[in-house]
């Protein structure tokens, strides 16, 4: 198994799990507005915003933070592209100066300074 795996696979779980509990949530909430409807303590119209409010805090945060955790797993489940780093061992330099002019170079800075 890759070390990938089992961590998307957690992410997988738990993003089911507050699925499943998004959806208890919002047949939760129905059950109170139809309840308050029915009692006659809410009225739907001119109450549209709390109501959406309501659902909007119970439940529906929920699937998004569902939706965003799968999306994490597929994320990390999904492979990088290799990058081929070559070993500093196999690394050439091609040398294009020639050593006799860098020590002419050398020796002449040398003989600049001791004057």
């Amino acid at each position: 198994m890759s070390k990938r795996i089992i961590p998307s696979i957690i992410l997988y779980v738990v993003a089911g799990l507050l699925l499943i509990y998004s959806v208890w949530a919002y047949i939760h909430c129905a059950g109170i507005i139809s309840q308050a409807k029915a009692a006659g303590q809410l009225a739907a119209s001119g109450n549209e915003y709390d109501i959406m409010s309501f659902y909007m805090g119970n439940c529906a945060q929920y699937v998004v933070y569902a939706l965003l955790l799968a999306a994490a797993g597929l994320i990390l489940q999904k492979k990088s592209p290799a990058v081929n780093v070559p070993a500093v061992s196999n690394l050439t330099i091609k040398n294009n100066t020639n050593d006799d002019e860098l020590d002419e170079l050398f020796n002449r800075a040398e003989d600049d300074d001791t004057d």
